[in-house]
């Protein structure tokens, strides 16, 4: 029952510095980023599919190609208009 005041006392500081980073930056938060298109993403006109299409199947139509590509090295795919396109998320999609 003597270390009961040094506990206590450490227990406070360890509090004190744990939590120092998230009152100390209340209020703080950095602005949101400002979202733009690329060039080329304003020109293009047309997406890999339709628009109906990417809105429903975006995400499997990316795994999709992640499969295709990593498992059986395929990195063409050709589009329901006939149309190839690179099956890259930097070259195809954030392009």
């Amino acid at each position: 029952m003597k270390d009961k005041k040094i506990i206590v006392t450490g227990v406070t500081i360890f509090i004190i510095i744990a939590t120092f980073p998230f009152w100390y930056n209340r209020g703080k938060a950095a602005p949101a980023p400002e979202l733009e298109l690329t060039p080329k993403a304003k020109t293009a006109k047309v997406c890999v599919r339709s628009t109906e299409y990417m809105r429903a199947e975006h995400m499997q139509l990316l795994d999709v190609w992640r499969e295709a590509v990593v498992r059986e090295g395929e990195r063409i795919y050709v589009s329901p208009n006939g149309k190839e396109y690179n099956m890259s998320l930097s070259n195809t999609c954030l392009d």
